[in-house]
């Protein structure tokens, strides 16, 4: 197993998603979309289908220390994801008006 590679099964995550109160039809599309990348997922992609399943950031923060990513490396992750998602806001065209 590579050093930032985790590996678990389908039923361990399953049972993990289950405890953390993620619903079986979320927990299922998760599982399509991991198919389409023959079970292999970026934690990114991992984490963003966690947010649209409505997990909290903290929620989610949890669920990665339960899966033995320590500390630091989560707080990279989530820098990341900010980052991804201020660069994502920067390219959308706002309307602005001053008046004076």
């Amino acid at each position: 197993m590579a050093k930032n590679s985790y590996s678990l099964s389908r039923k361990e995550l399953k049972k993990l998603l289950i405890a953390y109160g993620i619903n079986e039809q979320n927990i299922e599309m998760m599982f399509a979309d991991m198919e389409k990348k023959h079970m292999h997922m970026n934690v990114l992609t991992f984490i963003g289908i966690l947010q649209r399943s409505n997990v909290s950031r903290i929620r989610t923060i949890q669920i990665l220390r339960r899966l033995s990513i320590n500390d630091i490396a989560i707080s990279r992750i989530m820098d990341m994801l900010d980052e991804e998602r201020l660069l994502a806001e920067s390219g959308r065209i706002y309307k602005a008006t001053i008046e004076l």
